[in-house]
C-alpha cells in the first residue's frame, strides 16, 4: 500500500459452505488496504436487509462475487439474494470481480441447475474466474485484487493520523440544500378546499424494475398513477419520527412492488419474476417537497442529512 489508500469492498456470497473461503478472502483483502463491508446471504437470521444491502453495494468502491455450490436463499420473486445483489452492482456501475466454482457437466439437481444458469450469466458479463480448490480460489483473488486495485478509484486517505471523508468512486450530484419548515398556519374554507384538491392530484410514478425471462434479464420502466393522498397515507405510518428520504422512498417502492410487478409479468408474459423495484429519486424529492408546502410533512436539515416528520394534516382515506 505505497500510497496508503484504502477501499471498500462488498464481498457478497452465500453463508453455507463458504466459511473459510470469506475468511481468506477478507485477509488477501485487508493486506492490500481493502475492507469488507459486505455479509454472507443466509435465511436463519434475523432476515434479509434488502435496503441495507444495496445501501453497502452502493458505498463500495469494488463488489467482489464468490459463488459456491449452492444458489442460496431466495426471495419471494425466486430470485436468490446472491442473484440480486449481483443484478444491483451491475446496476449501480460497480468494478466486478467474480470466482466461480466448478459445477459437475450433468445429472444436475434443480438448485444446481438455478446456480448454473445464474453463473453462466455472471461468466458473459464481467471478469471471472474459475476455481475447485480454496488455495486456487485465494491465488486468483490475490492476483485479481492486486490488479483491479491499480484501477479503482476514490478510497479513504490518511492524513495526519486521521482518516479523511470517504471520496466516492463515482461523481455525485450537486443537490440543492433544503430549507427548514413548519406546518401550515390555518387558512380560510377557499384556502383549504383548494388544498385539498391539490391533495387528489395524480402524480405518475416513473419506476423501473428488472424482469426475469429465462436466463435473460432486463430493465423496464412503466408510470404508475397514484395520488398525492395515497402516496401520503402510504408513508404516514413511518412519518411518526423523523425519518431519511431514502427510508421512505423504499418503503414506498415496497409499497408499490406488488401492483408493478403485476403489470409488468402482464406486459412480458414469458418473464416468471420481477424484482428490485425502484421509483425516480428526482421525482420522490419533488413529492416531498409538495408535500410538505401543502403542510402534510415538515423538513429538518439539509442536503443529504434532511430528515422528514408528518404533521396533523387531514387527508383522503385513500391507499396505494
Amino acid at each position: 500500500m505505497p500510497d496508503g489508500k484504502r477501499h471498500l469492498v462488498y464481498l457478497a456470497s452465500n453463508a453455507e459452505g463458504l466459511e473459510l473461503e470469506r475468511y481468506e478472502i477478507e485477509r488477501q483483502l485487508a493486506r492490500q488496504g481493502m475492507y469488507n463491508i459486505g455479509f454472507a446471504c443466509r435465511d436463519d437470521g434475523s432476515g434479509y436487509d434488502w435496503s441495507l444491502s444495496r445501501q453497502q453495494i452502493e458505498t463500495a468502491d469494488l463488489f467482489i462475487l464468490l459463488v459456491g455450490e449452492s444458489y442460496g436463499p431466495m426471495a419471494p420473486t425466486g430470485i436468490s439474494f446472491l442473484h440480486r445483489e449481483f443484478v444491483h452492482a451491475r446496476t449501480a456501475g460497480k468494478p466486478i470481480l467474480s470466482f466461480i466454482q466448478h459445477l459437475p457437466d450433468r445429472d444436475l439437481s434443480p438448485e444446481q441447475g438455478r446456480l448454473k444458469g445464474f453463473s453462466q450469466l455472471v461468466t458473459q458479463q464481467g471478469q471471472y474466474k474459475r476455481w475447485h480448490l480454496r488455495d486456487e480460489l485465494i491465488s486468483h483473488v490475490r492476483v485479481s485484487v492486486a490488479a483491479m486495485r491499480k484501477k479503482l478509484a476514490g478510497g479513504w486517505v490518511k492524513a495526519d493520523g486521521n482518516i479523511k471523508t470517504h471520496v466516492p468512486s463515482t461523481k455525485g450530484a450537486v443537490v440543492t440544500p433544503l430549507r427548514q419548515s413548519t406546518p401550515t398556519a390555518s387558512v380560510d374554507p377557499v384556502a383549504a378546499r383548494r388544498r385539498f384538491e391539490k391533495t387528489r392530484q395524480v402524480v405518475n410514478l416513473q419506476i423501473a424494475a428488472k424482469v426475469y425471462e429465462g436466463g435473460n434479464l432486463s430493465t423496464e420502466e412503466l408510470l404508475l398513477p397514484v395520488r398525492l393522498d395515497q402516496i401520503h397515507r402510504a408513508l404516514h405510518a413511518i412519518l411518526s419520527s423523523s425519518v431519511s428520504e431514502d427510508r421512505l422512498r423504499f418503503h414506498l417502492e415496497n409499497v408499490v412492488s406488488a401492483t408493478v410487478k403485476k403489470q409488468l409479468l402482464k406486459r412480458c408474459p414469458r418473464a416468471h419474476a420481477v424484482d428490485d423495484v425502484r421509483i425516480s429519486k428526482g421525482q420522490f424529492r419533488g413529492i416531498l417537497e409538495t408535500l410538505r408546502d401543502l403542510g402534510m410533512v415538515i423538513s429538518t436539515g439539509e442536503a443529504s442529512r434532511t430528515y422528514w416528520t408528518g404533521t396533523s394534516a387531514e387527508v383522503g382515506a385513500s391507499s396505494v
